[in-house]
């Protein structure tokens, strides 16, 4: 493939980047590679600090399996205050522009969405450059903010929000991660022109179904008797919490069952704060797993949570259900039921869909599967089944190569529905479950 390959020319824009251990830093490193092993020119502009902060930063020049990375000055204030996150997104936005100048001419522009409104620079950009331009639409700005509270309604959000449209729209593609995103985008107003489609994904040879038995993640955390429901990834302002708050609190009483909370975020932050306070022995709050140690800690859990608000439908995709499905283990998803992810578990039947709030409908299938070790097993095999058929990184990577190359418009495949018959939406009647 590589002799045939165009030389072209890439450049990405994206907050973080390998070694970093945010989701969009792995996704982004994943594909970077993969473009360079098959003969592309690769660039990546991106900061020289972490997802997670601190002090330490990386060299401003490197170069990764290929990939020519620039690293760019900018503040580093934290993700704990508004006022300072801010900054330090203005000022990468401006150290982002400044180095794409300085960059070699690139055939192709990519720009992710951390900071947010980084479809702007890439709008500016384009016409500086009289590139093909595109921006990997991982969150939907700035209506994330606006739902989320942190931006208020009126006149200021609407200049926000006519900008952010306009610059998606000269822009020559525009790739969504998930058939609610493109069905929300629609619905406020954006033309489907310079849509592409291409589903986020997880690594397949790194992560992969292990025996619990032999994991020395369950051993070193002392969880080899323990039933193991997990929350792996950022737990930020666009995931419901209250519901697993309320889970959570039904079930300090239970010794079998033990809650890992992996990563970090606000509503990670207010849970800890909780469990300190009520004394919730049965949960263990766990920083951000590196790339060498995830495939453990996803195959410790049972079953896997995975949630998002309902007024987040469209704007945001969580993308820690790919590696979820690629280790093998069931999901219960906690939101809106035309949401990416609830559309992934019900075509690949390899878990439940509970709508916020109904916290009793998540004991109940905690408890089934529990009890019933056929339908853990099947729902597991199911979800690395649909992994390996939609979700590889191998099909990810063919799908921007076929953006990059003009091959957009040929079809991804139609996601196969298993021929099990499960009930996916698990109401709960207000029965309560005794374990």
């Amino acid at each position: 493939m590589a002799e045939s390959m165009p030389q072209l020319h890439v450049l990405f824009i994206n907050r973080f980047y390998y070694p970093d251990y945010s989701a969009t830093s792995r996704l982004l490193t994943q594909l970077t590679e993969d473009l360079a092993g098959q003969g592309l020119d690769i660039t990546v502009i991106t900061s020289r600090f972490s997802y997670l902060g601190g002090a330490d930063a990386w060299p401003e020049q490197g170069q990764h399996k290929g990939v020519t990375i620039n690293r760019v000055w900018s503040t580093n204030f934290g993700r704990r205050s508004g006022v300072g996150r801010l900054v330090d997104y203005l000022s990468f936005f401006i150290s982002a522009f400044w180095a794409g100048l300085r960059t070699k001419r690139a055939d192709w522009l990519i720009v992710l969405t951390d900071p947010p409104m980084l479809s702007v620079l890439a709008m500016l950009m384009k016409k500086l450059f009289r590139c093909q331009a595109a921006c990997w639409l991982q969150d939907v700005f700035p209506q994330i903010a606006i739902q989320s509270g942190l931006l208020k309604r009126g006149m200021f959000s609407g200049w926000i929000s006519w900008i952010a449209r306009r610059s998606l729209e000269s822009l020559d593609q525009v790739v969504i991660v998930g058939r609610c995103m493109e069905r929300k985008l629609l619905q406020e107003g954006y033309s489907s022109n310079n849509f592409v489609k291409i589903p986020n994904w997880a690594d397949g040879a790194q992560l992969f179904p292990l025996d619990r038995s032999s994991n020395p993640f369950v051993s070193a955390r002392g969880l080899q008797q323990q039933f193991v429901l997990m929350y792996s990834g950022n737990f930020g302002l666009v995931h419901e919490v209250d519901t697993v708050e309320t889970v959570f609190r039904c079930t300090n009483v239970l010794t079998h069952l033990t809650m890992c909370v992996i990563g970090d975020g606000a509503h990670r932050d207010h849970l800890q704060r909780v469990a300190q306070e009520e004394r919730w022995s049965h949960v263990q709050f766990l920083p951000y797993q590196t790339e060498e140690t995830l495939r453990f800690s996803l195959t410790a859990a049972h079953v896997h949570l995975v949630t998002l608000k309902a007024d987040m439908d469209g704007l945001s995709v969580p993308s820690k259900i790919y590696g979820i499905l690629a280790s093998g283990r069931p999901v219960i998803f906690i939101g809106p039921d035309e949401s990416e992810a609830a559309i992934i578990v019900r075509e690949a039947q390899c878990g439940y869909v509970i709508p916020p709030g109904d916290h009793q409908a998540v004991l109940k299938a905690l408890h089934g599967y529990r009890c019933d070790q056929v339908l853990l097993q099947e729902h597991g095999r199911h979800a690395r089944a649909y992994f390996d058929a939609h979700c590889s990184r191998s099909l990810g990577a063919e799908q921007f190569v076929q953006l990059l190359c003009g091959h957009e418009g040929q079809s991804v495949p139609t996601p196969r529905i298993y021929p099990v018959p499960i009930n996916s939406s698990h109401s709960s009647n207000g029965t309560v479950v005794h374990w």
